[in-house]
């Protein structure tokens, strides 16, 4: 039987904070880690794939270890056997944390199946990303349903999606369904700073040099 992928993100497991911070309905962080645990479990079979896309706990007051033995006890309690990361700025850099994980990557670009669109996995909204205008498309996290979404483009961390994983194919079929943006070619949207560059090299002149560092 076929693996289904998953995709998720921006759970903040352990940050208590995070209830606050981002508006989320529970009374304290042990439910909202026993629920996001749970929807996890509900949705993405043992031998699914679920990716996450960074942020898998929040900053830990106690400091690093204890955020990474929390992470642990989070990974323990997941069926999934295969969850792949992208890292987000508050997954912490050591080995006992990405050991957690079937792989730890900045960043992941594929296509879909049969030759089809390029799409670009990043913990961060890209602005704009590889593709971009002739189909290609970005799911990211991070900013908790705060930005708005452009283009092929989609927040796909827990906030947005009822707290619970979405299938990787339903995320991107509404993608593919949105339209593409229009190309307009390289129009300059800033100027070429020639004034700020003349007002710079007038500074540089003026500035006496000091021959014994030369």
């Amino acid at each position: 039987m076929a693996s289904t992928i998953w995709i998720s993100g921006d759970t903040h497991f352990g940050e208590a904070k995070a209830i606050s911070l981002f508006q989320r309905p529970f009374a304290d962080v042990a439910t909202m880690d026993a629920q996001f645990v749970d929807a996890i479990n509900r949705t993405v079979k043992k031998r699914d794939v679920l990716i996450h896309i960074g942020d898998f706990c929040g900053p830990c007051d106690q400091g690093s270890k204890m955020q990474v033995d929390h992470a642990a006890s989070i990974r323990k309690q997941i069926l999934c056997k295969n969850i792949q990361l992208i890292r987000g700025n508050h997954d912490p850099k050591v080995e006992k944390f990405e050991a957690l994980f079937e792989f730890v990557k900045n960043q992941i670009t594929f296509r879909r199946e049969n030759g089809g669109e390029r799409v670009v996995l990043c913990h961060y909204p890209l602005r704009a990303w590889r593709g971009q205008l002739s189909g290609s498309m970005h799911l990211y996290g991070h900013t908790h349903g705060a930005l708005e979404e452009v283009g092929r483009s989609m927040d796909v961390g827990v906030d947005c999606w009822n707290y619970s994983p979405v299938q990787l194919s339903h995320a991107l079929d509404m993608l593919a369904a949105r339209p593409l943006t229009a190309a307009s070619g390289w129009v300059r949207r800033q100027d070429a700073r020639q004034d700020v560059l003349e007002d710079f090299s007038k500074t540089q002149s003026a500035t006496p040099v000091d021959e014994r560092t030369q």
